[in-house]
């Protein structure tokens, strides 16, 4: 079995607004609230190879801020948008451009 590195992967804001962003219209478009849940490789298959690596720590901030909740399944976590946060979701992902909700979230 092999041994699995626990550190966080430093990230900086764009890029955390990016993944962030992407993470999460995945998650809506796969319509993934609750039931629908998915394991972090399918999330990964929307980012950009050379962001691989930040996905779970991105994904580790949006359940802190409660836009994202993850459930303990069999082969791993599944992650699936808290319904809670709908208003905050639909900010997400209509925003586009520079400016962005995100940071904002990080704050509270």
């Amino acid at each position: 079995m092999l041994a699995r590195k626990c550190f966080m992967v430093q990230v900086k804001k764009s890029e955390y607004i990016r993944i962030s962003r992407t993470v999460v219209r995945k998650l809506f478009d796969m319509n993934c609230f609750g039931k629908g849940s998915v394991y972090v490789h399918v999330l990964r298959s929307a980012i950009p190879k050379e962001d691989l690596d930040k996905v779970e720590t991105v994904i580790d901030a949006l359940v802190k801020q409660n836009i994202c909740c993850k459930k303990k399944k069999e082969h791993g976590w599944k992650y699936y948008l808290n319904m809670d946060r709908y208003d905050k979701i639909m900010e997400i992902i209509q925003e586009n451009g520079r400016s962005s909700i995100i940071p904002l979230l990080l704050m509270l």
